[in-house]
């Protein structure tokens, strides 16, 4: 059975007395290092029994998807869903009862009679007769997609700062081969392209580690919300089901826009450089020059397609 509120509903050990004599479900990393500690949460796709303190190092340093779920200690064959504060009102602090189809919101008996009294479209989440498993499911496959092509983002960006970074490197030894040439005039030239390369490739690896980490709060977003809709689809009330629905759907709109946003500022400006047929001949014309091609849809940085001369004197 799931609770809401901000009680702490995930924790309930009791001593010995307390249930007859049945020892508590005790933390397995806490065993491991011959402490006695009992346990509020399961992990259940890693079968494993956690305290609150074995919980958070579990969560960062295991490996994999996990699914939190909250441990009665007085009935360990029933497990509670916790509902992570989406069941209660973040205003009135009370839990959602009703849903308003007027409004597209939930609502907890003070917002229906302060906000709510003559909508006509208002139903009580437990009397709600839709197939909410189903439209979980639904958008559990959406979020899904979503974590997908975050993190898809997050490997294009990893990618290009690398691609980024070895264009340099090439762009560095490209102009160190002709250094023998004319030695003065290319160790200037190779000064002034480094320093616009190094702002350019550092303005564009800002931006694309922005857009990493704002993927990756959206993919983090989303598989928290996953392990929620697992835990809910298992063992919550409908009207747990309605409330991960209601969010849920708010959630994949988001995560989709957001992406779509974030997609738009996911590009390189691409190096290369330009010989001057005169190099020896007429000593007085740029030495080469580096253009910066940027998508057209791309927001400028710097001035993107222009000839930046280097090698005068």
């Amino acid at each position: 059975m799931a609770t809401g509120g901000k009680q702490d509903h995930t924790r309930h050990v009791e001593d010995d007395a307390a249930v007859g004599g049945k020892m508590p479900v005790m933390c397995d990393p806490c065993g491991r290092r011959k402490r006695t500690s009992p346990a509020s949460i399961v992990c259940s796709r890693c079968d494993m029994n956690l305290c609150r303190e074995c919980r958070q190092v579990h969560e960062i340093y295991a490996n994999g998807e996990h699914v939190f779920v909250a441990i009665d200690q007085n009935a360990t064959e029933n497990l509670m869903v916790d509902m992570q504060g989406l069941d209660v009102c973040s205003e009135h602090d009370r839990p959602f009862i009703y849903i308003c189809k007027d409004h597209d919101t939930l609502c907890c008996e003070y917002c229906h009679f302060d906000f709510h009294r003559t909508c006509k479209d208002m139903y009580k989440l437990k009397d709600m007769k839709t197939d909410v498993d189903s439209a979980v499911k639904g958008y559990v496959d959406k979020m899904q997609e979503a974590i997908v092509r975050s993190q898809e983002m997050i490997d294009n960006c990893q990618i290009k700062v690398q691609a980024n970074n070895e264009s340099r490197h090439e762009i560095m030894s490209e102009i160190d081969s002709k250094k023998e040439e004319i030695i003065k005039r290319f160790d200037e030239a190779k000064r002034r392209i480094g320093e616009d390369l190094d702002e350019v490739i550092m303005s564009d690896k800002t931006r694309l580690e922005d857009v990493k980490h704002e993927a990756e709060a959206v993919k983090g977003n989303l598989q928290n919300l996953m392990s929620l809709a697992e835990a809910v689809d298992q063992h919550g009330t409908d009207v747990e089901k309605s409330i991960l629905n209601f969010t849920c759907k708010q959630k994949t709109t988001w995560a989709s826009t957001k992406l779509t946003d974030l997609q738009n500022s996911e590009y390189t400006v691409q190096h290369t450089l330009e010989w001057s047929d005169h190099l020896l001949a007429v000593m007085d014309e740029p030495l080469v020059t580096l253009r910066h091609a940027a998508p057209p849809s791309a927001m400028a940085i710097g001035t993107p397609g222009n000839d930046h001369d280097v090698g005068k004197a």
